[in-house]
Parts: structure tokens; C-alpha cells; sequence
């Protein structure tokens, strides 16, 4: 009796072990297929992030510094650009906003702007004020500026002045560097005359008329087109955006 025992513990011991070897092969099979929730890879992060475009702005030429604090005029025009956008002021001309557009003293509200209060915002962290500089220029050289024909003014108003698109691209074209205002992302030589902190006009609506105006960034689209800082009825906000392949290009310039 005892040899039969023994082998009926081995036979048992034996299945117990078939058994669990089984469930182990199930569980492994299972593991492999689809049984699970399935997900889409992750984004890759740098696809989510900014570009930069690596730009030595100390070795550009550009060596005026209107207020000494060491940084270039260039530099600083595109480091007061670009501080606007950390908190966006609403477009006055905007629908459903209740706000003056003139003003004592020239500039609106911190939270408002038109798109020219972005440029001379970004010109005064470099030392320079556009509602004296567009002013002096216009009381010696009136003719050339539309002040009559389009306000009836007959003499310069330096409140206002400096914030209509129109006296201000007289002004860049009269004493800035005059730039190209044809853009080819695709060719490298056409790409290195856009540097961050130019200032660039737009014809939105495509007829015929300039109607914006913004300040290059140093952040580019994935395929390097440096975005604009600019404030416009549409979105309605300052933003940084990407328009300067996409919009009429009536005006480039870099001041001084």
C-alpha cells in the first residue's frame, strides 16, 4: 500500500505543478495582446516648445545705445516687445471695448493699445520716445506727413501723433534703415536680413492701405519663420504670432 501512496502523491504533486505552469502560460499570453487599454505615444515636448533663433546680437552692426545701460538699442526694443506679451492689453479698437484713444500725454492705459503703442512701448525700454522723435520730425517737415489732408491738423499734436500708423510709417521711411519687405524663410541669405527687434508693417486686410505694425521676436515657427509682437483688432490682444509669411508686407525697418 504504501508504493501506491506514494505514487498517487507524486501524481498529484506533478498535476499540481501542470496546472500552475498552465495558468503561468495563460497570464504571459494575455500580457501580449490587446487586452489592455490602448493610448496614443506622448508628444514628443520638444514639438511643444518654443524656437529660438540663435542670434548674436552683439555682433550685428548695431552698436547705438540710447539709454547706456550696455544693451543695444536692438536688443531692447525686442526686450520691450516681448515684456507686453507677458501680460496682453486689449486692442481699443476691439469689439466691445469702451475706451478713448486719446490721451495726455500720448499713451493709453497699461491694459490697452493699438498696435503702434506696442512699437513705441518697445522703443522706450531703449531710451527713445517715438511721440517726440515722430513730432520733431513732423514740425520740420510737415509737408511730408498726411496731418492736413487726413485730421486736418495744422500743426503736430505730439499726443497723438506718434500713435497713427500713417505719420509712423512716414517716419521709418524718412529715419530708420530702410529693409527688404520680401520674405523667403526657405532662403537662408533672404532670412538673415529679418533680426528680432525690426520693425515690421502689414497690410491685413490686402487693400492697399498699411493697418498694423509689429516688432520681430526671437521665437521662430518650426520651420524658423521669426513670429511678430503686434496688437490688432483680430485677435484683439498683443500676441506674438506668426504672420510675417503669411500677411502683406508693406514696411521694414530697423532704427536707428
Amino acid at each position: 500500500m504504501e508504493p501506491d501512496k506514494r505514487r498517487l502523491g507524486l501524481r498529484h504533486l506533478l498535476l499540481i505543478i501542470l496546472v500552475l505552469v498552465i495558468i503561468l502560460a495563460v497570464i504571459i499570453s494575455l500580457r501580449q495582446f490587446a487586452f489592455k487599454k490602448e493610448s496614443d505615444p506622448p508628444t514628443a515636448l520638444v514639438a511643444l516648445l518654443p524656437r529660438y533663433r540663435v542670434i548674436d546680437m552683439d555682433n550685428t552692426g548695431i552698436i547705438t545705445d540710447c539709454d547706456r545701460d550696455g544693451i543695444n538699442d536692438q536688443k531692447d526694443i525686442l526686450k520691450g516687445a516681448k515684456e507686453q506679451v507677458k501680460d496682453p492689453a486689449t486692442n481699443i479698437f476691439s469689439g466691445g471695448v469702451d475706451e478713448p484713444n486719446y490721451y495726455s500725454g500720448g499713451d493709453p492705459p497699461p491694459g490697452y493699445a493699438l498696435c503702434t503703442d506696442i512699437v513705441a512701448r518697445a522703443f522706450k525700454n531703449a531710451g527713445l520716445d517715438l511721440s517726440v522723435l515722430v513730432d520733431e520730425d513732423i514740425e520740420n517737415n510737415f509737408d511730408h506727413y498726411p496731418l492736413k489732408q487726413l485730421w486736418n491738423q495744422t500743426r503736430p499734436d505730439p499726443n497723438i501723433d506718434y500713435r497713427r500708423i500713417q505719420n509712423l510709417e512716414i517716419f521709418f521711411e524718412r529715419n530708420a534703415t530702410s529693409l527688404s519687405t520680401f520674405f523667403d524663410y526657405t532662403d537662408d541669405a533672404n532670412l538673415a536680413q529679418w533680426l528680432p527687434g525690426d520693425i515690421v508693417f502689414f497690410d491685413m486686410n490686402d487693400d492697399g492701405f498699411t493697418d498694423n505694425v509689429g516688432v520681430l521676436s526671437d521665437f521662430t515657427t518650426r520651420k524658423g519663420i521669426p513670429k511678430v509682437i503686434y496688437n490688432y483688432i483680430d485677435p484683439g490682444f498683443t500676441v506674438e504670432e506668426d504672420i510675417l509669411g503669411k500677411e502683406s508686407i508693406t514696411g521694414h525697418y530697423r532704427y536707428p
